[in-house]
């Protein structure tokens, strides 16, 4: 291997590196023999020679981490790891490298400040929505399929405004579990001029009138939005299973079917958009033997 110094390049990616680390984990530190390791990794796959000596005295200069007398690194700023998370998903969703985006989705919910700055990121290149429609219009895969929904509506809010048009306050969706009928949770500023079931409808109207529009992708953040402040909206449900049946989810599309029938089992529309289901799901089928005969 070439002798060279470590350079910025080295830098960037394990600043990258660390932060995710500490996201995956849950933690805001690591243990600095780690870190060496990830220098020592990232180095040999970029065929830089480097001592133990070489990468312990790029931690103590870098002016990004503070280390304790247990030898745990931290960020002196906490900001810091969510803009280079941020900038690993950016590069991840930009570059549309599909084995990364599972990988980096495939975990616990960004928070606001991590998808600040993705959005802030993606400002001017508008690049990482494309990757994440395509998870969407695929199969539902756990944690994936729901991180997808999170970033996307997240970050779509942010960098078009949609939180700062909102009269009524600041909204975050934070929890969609797909995978039990829709049971969201919310963190929402508390407001007195309007109340849960005004603000739902509030979100509702906006989602219908884009879902007319033939925008299924930028319904789904008021959608989602309504249902989690009123439970009792299934027509908030309804309109979601035709985003997804829209977008060719259908197994996300049947699940926000099943969420309205398990709560009313006689809901028409419900009924109706199971049979649509049925239909396209038997459709599909058949088509694929054919092809296959």
């Amino acid at each position: 291997m070439k002798k060279q110094d470590i350079g910025n390049n080295i830098k960037s990616l394990l600043l990258m590196e660390v932060s995710w680390q500490m996201w995956k984990t849950n933690k805001n530190t690591i243990r600095k023999k780690t870190i060496l390791s990830i220098i020592s990794q990232l180095c040999a796959a970029k065929g830089i020679k480097c001592t133990r000596q070489d990468m312990a005295g790029m931690i103590a200069d870098s002016k990004s981490y503070q280390v304790d007398s247990d030898n745990n690194v931290s960020f002196v700023n906490p900001y810091f790891m969510a803009y280079f998370l941020a900038k690993r998903l950016y590069l991840s969703l930009r570059k549309a490298k599909m084995k990364s985006i599972f990988k980096l989705l495939n975990t616990r919910y960004y928070d606001n400040d991590t998808l600040y700055f993705l959005s802030m990121l993606d400002q001017d290149t508008h690049s990482i929505h494309k990757p994440l429609q395509t998870i969407l219009k695929n199969e539902y895969i756990e944690n994936v399929t729901e991180n997808a929904i999170h970033i996307y509506t997240t970050t779509a809010q942010m960098k078009h405004g949609f939180q700062t048009r909102q009269p009524e306050g600041f909204l975050n969706i934070t929890n969609y579990n797909l995978t039990q009928n829709l049971d969201f949770s919310l963190e929402l500023q508390n407001n007195n001029n309007l109340n849960d079931t005004n603000r739902a409808k509030y979100f509702f109207d906006q989602g219908l009138q884009l879902l007319k529009e033939n925008r299924n992708f930028e319904a789904m953040a008021p959608l989602f939005a309504a249902k989690a402040l009123d439970p009792r909206c299934m027509k908030a449900a309804n309109n979601l299973a035709i985003v997804f049946k829209n977008l060719g989810s259908l197994s996300i599309a049947r699940q926000m079917v099943e969420s309205v029938l398990l709560a009313e089992p006689e809901n028409y529309r419900a009924k109706q958009h199971m049979k649509c289901l049925d239909f396209f799901e038997n459709k599909l089928l058949t088509d694929g033997k054919t092809q296959k005969i």
